[in-house]
């Protein structure tokens, strides 16, 4: 059975589909007029890419950090 599975690598199927929900939620972002919480997301995305060099880990990181932030500080700014 290990042998089957030993063969396949399901990391960039799950980078691929983790980077088209962050482009599909800024595209949203875009459309609806959610300015902050867009750009947000770009800031933290381009300093969390920048930080870790560049690396396929890193753009990982880095999608995953954004759509957390993009989601969460917008709600801490309308207090």
């Amino acid at each position: 059975m290990n042998v089957l599975f030993g063969h396949f690598d399901f990391v960039p199927l799950i980078y691929g589909v983790l980077m088209f929900i962050g482009i599909a939620v800024m595209w949203s972002k875009l459309v609806s007029g959610r300015w902050l919480s867009l750009l947000i997301d770009i800031g933290v995305f381009t300093l969390v890419f920048s930080l870790h060099g560049g690396t396929m880990a890193g753009g990982f990181a880095a999608m995953i950090a954004a759509l957390l932030a993009g989601v969460f500080l917008p709600l801490m700014f309308r207090k």
